[in-house]
């Protein structure tokens, strides 16, 4: 297949860099729109992590998890004193117990 050939006296070069100037505004343009939002959303993500309402969320969150943790280990203390009193009122039935929980855990430990 032969190609055309292009007549360079007929190529328009003043038209051409026309285009090409356009272009390049056009993507001037397009450049610092993309780059002005981006500041625009860096700007809001920087507002919301300094706001107020982030922070009290924050100590909010804070005290809630400490107050969970302390009920948690206020429930795990009361579980353990639980255990000991069941084991210290039936010494052989607490003994009889672990040796058949041992035993269940053996045999799931031979299979796997």
């Amino acid at each position: 297949m032969r190609s055309k050939r292009l007549d360079p006296s007929a190529i328009d070069v003043d038209q051409l860099k026309r285009e090409f100037e356009k272009i390049r505004e056009q993507l001037g343009e397009a450049a610092g729109k993309l780059g002005g939002n981006a500041h625009s959303i860096l700007d809001q993500i920087n507002d919301y992590l300094h706001s107020e309402s982030l922070s009290s969320r924050v100590s909010f969150l804070e005290e809630e998890f400490g107050a969970l943790g302390a009920k948690l280990k206020g429930t795990g203390k009361d579980a353990v004193a639980k255990l000991e009193s069941e084991v210290s009122a039936k010494p052989l039935t607490a003994l009889a117990v672990a040796f058949g929980v041992g035993l269940v855990a053996s045999a799931f430990m031979r299979r796997s």
